[in-house]
């Protein structure tokens, strides 16, 4: 897990939200906001997912994840970034996302599509893409 110091500030209190902090019809307490947005991977799993047409294949996602964290120079081979990344998703991302609703995650098929949720973070992806510097793998854990 990378360790950003120089964020002196979570992205939800960037880039305001708007409704007092509320997001979706149902609101999500401002903790749960940061929790899931201060997370380099899960705001790329929310990208991946929000840019679809349709459910995205959890093998997709870790396809994208890992092509964009892939630095050969580190020595990892891409296989095993792939497993690292398939664990955390499946164990870790998908399941939080899922329990506010952020995504529907079908473990059993392996698929993941917006939640009720997912639309209200689509602001704060946008202003945190345009205020980012710094490459996507940079960015990512």
């Amino acid at each position: 897990m990378t360790i950003h110091s120089d964020r002196s500030l979570a992205v939800s209190d960037r880039f305001p939200l708007g409704n007092n902090g509320v997001l979706g019809r149902r609101s999500l307490p401002r903790e749960t906001i940061d929790r899931i947005v201060d997370n380099d991977r899960r705001r790329e799993v929310l990208r991946c997912v929000l840019a679809a047409d349709e459910p995205v294949s959890v093998r997709r996602l870790v396809a994208t994840l890992a092509d964009a964290e892939y630095d050969p120079t580190v020595g990892t081979p891409i296989h095993q970034l792939r497993q690292r990344i398939h664990v955390s998703l499946c164990r870790t991302h998908l399941p939080l996302l899922a329990e506010h609703d952020i995504v529907r995650y079908d473990p059993a098929q392996n698929l993941v599509a917006p939640g009720e949720h997912a639309s209200a973070f689509e602001s704060l992806l946008e202003l945190d893409s345009e205020s980012s510097e710094q490459p996507i793998a940079a960015r990512l854990e």
